[in-house]
């Protein structure tokens, strides 16, 4: 991604999602459309799970100047999270009578 947003860089430093009162002029705001409609084909195409409102905000943290490699590996890291999460409370609804939750586990065991 980091190549794409480097050829596809808006002529301000606003990012894609971001308006300035007027400044940014509808044939600016048209091809930064068309650029996020190109950026969210191919990330479709690689199978990346990403919505459009979720590529936007990252492609405006690239531009923003935060590292693309550092972005990737915190989306990964949050995706991870979230699994676990779904699998722990998936497991405490099967687990545990209705209403009260389960401890929480640390390293596959229960917490004291």
């Amino acid at each position: 991604a980091q190549v794409v947003s480097s050829r596809i860089a808006p002529t301000s430093s606003l990012p894609f999602g971001a308006m300035s009162g007027g400044a940014v002029g509808e044939q600016d705001e048209l091809e930064r459309t068309e650029a996020m409609d190109i950026l969210y084909e191919i990330a479709t195409l690689l199978n990346t799970g990403l919505n459009k409102d979720t590529l936007n905000a990252l492609v405006g943290l690239c531009e923003l100047g935060v590292n693309p490699e550092a972005l990737a590996e915190c989306v990964r890291d949050l995706r991870k999270e979230a699994a676990r999460l779904r699998e722990q409370e998936a497991t405490a609804a099967s687990s545990g009578p209705p209403g009260v939750p389960a401890l929480p586990t640390m390293g596959g065991r229960q917490a004291p």
